[in-house]
């Protein structure tokens, strides 16, 4: 997989549009402060590849679209194996903020099309892989040739996870270089073989089940079916021509039985014709029942004249609109009677209530002397008040002169009655202010009524201006329930004299239901013998069915001589078809025929026609099944061989020493490489080998002591896991021809762990991997002194806005 160019758009950090353009950028660095957004640049390319990358949980894209953005874009157009494809994938954040994969796409560009001109990168132009994630995600493992775990251990090794494949477990590692170097092809023909032969072993077994069930046929069967085939076919001209004159004579033979029925039927026929018992009275049983209708119609007529007369009598009359008006008559009456009643009441009322006025008047005068005479009582004990305090010779405080005399005088007993007094007057008032109010309303309630009574006896006036005095209303009434009463005896007359005309009805339809009965019987009795002429019927049934029986009698007798004339000529032609049946009989029962003893010359050609195919299917299904044997038990050999050499390759291909071997060549061609590339970039001290199932380095700086490529320091082991990635795209991508496609390697930091030696020889080991294997290689780092010797480099900034890119060559 070689990238070509990289749209990004609302992905990760890069909330506008960018665009990284790889079309000559063999050896590329991604260079840019930390939190630039260098590493999304890998995440964007695993994304638009396999849905994921190594930074996020499986399947999680929530850290995916940019946080100001709703929508966000990836498009990867990259080359596998001289081909170009797109990779294209859209997300979207919905409303409760979620972010999911809505569009998925993966095309194969046709040839001719620039995959690094956007204008000519045209939705649909090119033939469609993949249209839904699960379906981009399996074209782009099958493109590449290498599942997302694979691809980020050997052609975009993250940050972070750069020693994977270094420090992979051993089945691990068998997977990568299996599905690197195409060995799992021999496992599928190992599988492929193992199916061969169950398919070819089944095949074997089933041409032998039917090879079973198909008896030996021998040349003497062939020969004697072939025989009874010739001698049947040359029966054929004699079965015909006996046939064809039985198919005659049966002909002749129908016709003479269609005689002879005939002439049996006419017999029989004229035997039965006899005139019905009662025929004489039908015409007068039918005469009367017509009169007797004609009669009940005219009463029915009658009645039903009367009943109409009332009824319009009656519909001249509104009872309903009677009844109203007497009913308002009879509410006037009342209206009128309650008002007078009520006038009376009412004057009395004001009556008493001028009286209670008055009464009040004198109860609130009374009440006034009390409380006058209270008043002076009340002013004597204020005076004798002072007196107690008076002696002979003081001044009067009230008319400030000398008393002469202070005289005794005790007022206790007037001032209680004249309270008493007071009290009894207050609450005689106020009954009588009660009565009065009492006898207003009660008097206020009464012309209330009076008034309503008078609106409702004008009313009533109002409505009966032009309707007739009760008297004649009630005239009227008694008019109408005498009328419904004669329209009830009519309506019950009517009914009798409808059900009696009905009766009559009745009568005479069955008199003429009899009547046509017997004109039935006798036009059936006439169809019977149509054939033979009879005479036609008249009007009068009796004289018709005289006549028919007279005709009949006289026919009787030629009648009896056509009968005996067709038996006579049956009996000779069923001897002739017999004699032809028993010689057909006989030439079929030669073959074992079974045939009718009585049957038509076409039965015959046919079991003779059914017995000459029977033949030859039998004579066929002989050389058929000989034929069929040969050439099942030549099909059972061959898949027997197939079987054979199918299960004996399975065992071969079986044995894991195949694989072990192919595996560990693999691993010696990797770690050879490795060690080179080692070996340069270390100056000469390290080399790298394989032994118990991991790796080793042998340090020659150290007396060549061998120890674990675990133990190694961050610098030795970003140096020997950069030698293993290098080796894995240089020389077994070379070896893989229908594995992996390894075209690049990007690497995302641990550049900083190297002295600046190392770091010199790593940049000579990457430029030398562009020129002598044609990979594309791509860095990301934070090393200026790597990134200037790197001709192309993709400068990443990042402001309030989101991400960008500049691309510079050195």
């Amino acid at each position: 997989m070689r990238p070509i160019r990289l749209d990004l758009q609302g992905f990760g950090s890069y909330t506008g549009s960018e665009t990284f353009d790889f079309t000559d950028a063999e050896f590329f660095a991604l260079t840019g402060p930390t939190g630039a957004g260098k590493s999304t640049v890998l995440d964007a390319i695993c994304f638009a590849l396999y849905g994921r990358t190594p930074r996020w949980p499986k399947s999680a894209t929530q850290n995916s679209l940019a946080p100001s953005s709703v929508e966000g874009r990836v498009r990867l157009v990259f080359q596998a194996a001289g081909q170009h494809y797109v990779a294209t994938r859209i997300l979207r954040r919905d409303r409760n903020g979620k972010v999911k994969t809505t569009t998925a796409a993966m095309e194969q560009l046709p040839d001719g099309v620039n995959p690094a001109e956007d204008t000519e990168l045209v939705e649909g132009l090119g033939k469609a892989l993949g249209g839904s994630p699960n379906e981009v995600n399996a074209a782009a493992e099958r493109i590449i040739g290498l599942p997302f775990e694979q691809f980020t251990k050997c052609v975009l090794l993250p940050q972070g996870e750069f020693a994977e494949f270094l420090r992979a477990s051993s089945a691990d590692r068998r997977n990568i270089l299996e599905n690197l170097l195409g060995h799992s092809v021999y496992r599928g023909i190992q599988q492929r073989a193992r199916t061969r032969f169950v398919d070819a072993d089944a095949k074997r077994q089933a041409y032998e089940t039917q090879l079973a069930g198909i008896a030996p046929v021998t040349e003497e069967q062939i020969r004697h079916a072939a025989e009874r085939v010739e001698r049947l076919e040359k029966l054929s001209e004699p079965v015909r021509d006996k046939s064809n004159a039985l198919d005659g004579l049966a002909s002749a033979v129908e016709a003479a039985r269609r005689r002879l029925t005939e002439a049996e039927a006419n017999l029989a026929s004229l035997t039965y014709i006899k005139q019905p018992s009662g025929v004489a009275d039908i015409a007068a049983q039918v005469a009367s029942a017509t009169a007797a209708v004609v009669e009940k119609a005219a009463e029915v007529e009658a009645t039903e004249a009367e009943d109409e007369r009332l009824r319009t009598e009656l519909d001249g009359l509104d009872l309903a609109k009677l009844e109203r008006d007497l009913k308002a008559w009879a509410e006037l009456a009342e209206t009128e009677s309650k008002l007078k009643t009520g006038l009376e009441l009412t004057e009395e009322l004001r009556d008493q209530f001028a009286e209670a006025k008055e009464l009040e008047e004198a109860a609130s005068e009374e009440v006034e002397i009390q409380h006058a005479a209270l008043h002076k009582v009340r002013m004597a004990e204020l005076a004798g008040t002072l007196r107690a305090g008076l002696a002979v010779g003081d001044e009067c405080p009230v008319c400030d002169r000398p008393v002469d005399e202070v005289p005794e005088h005790d007022l206790s007993e007037s001032m209680h009655q004249a309270e008493e007094a007071s009290r009894t007057a207050t609450v005689e008032f106020r009954d009588s202010q009660a009565a009065v109010v009492a006898l207003q309303t009660k008097l206020e309630n009464y012309e209330e009524r009076l008034t309503e009574l008078q609106l409702a006896e004008r009313r009533l006036k109002k409505k009966l201006e032009n309707v007739p005095e009760p008297t004649v209303l009630q005239q009227q009434r008694s008019s109408s329930e005498e009328a419904r009463q004669q329209l009830a005896g009519t309506g019950a007359a009517l009914k009798a004299a409808r059900r009696a005309l009905r009766e009559a009805e009745k009568r005479k339809a069955v008199a003429d239901e009899r009547q046509q009965r017997a004109w039935k019987e006798f036009q059936h009795a006439r169809d019977q013998v149509a054939v033979l002429g009879p005479p036609a019927g008249g009007d009068d049934l009796a004289a018709s069915w005289e006549q028919l029986v007279a005709w009949a009698e006289a026919s009787l007798e030629r009648a009896g001589s056509e009968r005996e004339a067709a038996r006579t000529e049956l009996a000779g032609l069923d001897g002739r078809a017999q004699t032809l049946r028993g010689e057909l009989r006989f030439a079929l029962g030669e073959f074992n025929v079974e045939v009718p003893r009585n049957g038509t010359g076409g039965d015959y050609v046919a079991r003779h026609a059914t017995a000459v195919e029977a033949a030859r299917a039998e004579s066929a299904a002989l050389t058929e099944a000989r034929r069929r044997r040969i050439d099942l038990d030549a099909e059972m050999r061959r898949f027997a061989g197939e079987a054979l050499v199918a299960k004996e390759l399975a065992k071969h291909l079986d044995a894991r020493k195949f694989m072990e071997w192919l595996l560990s060549e693999a691993l010696d061609e990797l770690v050879a490489g490795a060690t080179v590339m080692l070996n340069r970039i270390t100056g000469g001290q390290y080399d790298l080998v394989y032994r118990e199932q991991d790796f080793w380095v042998v340090d020659h700086h150290d007396a060549d002591m061998p120890r674990p490529a675990r133990s190694l320091s961050g610098g030795e082991t970003f140096a020997a896991s950069l030698s293993l990635a290098l080796a894995l795209s240089d020389q077994l991508a070379s070896l893989s021809r229908h594995g992996a496609s390894l075209e690049s390697i990007i690497l995302d930091e641990g550049f900083g762990t190297l002295d600046p030696e190392t770091l010199d020889a790593v940049a000579t080991t990457l430029e030398a991997l562009t020129l002598s294997a044609g990979r594309t290689v791509g860095l990301v780092t934070h090393v200026t002194e790597l990134a200037e010797r790197v001709p192309v480099r993709f400068r990443v900034t990042k402001d309030a806005k989101g991400s960008h890119v500049e691309k510079t060559f050195t």
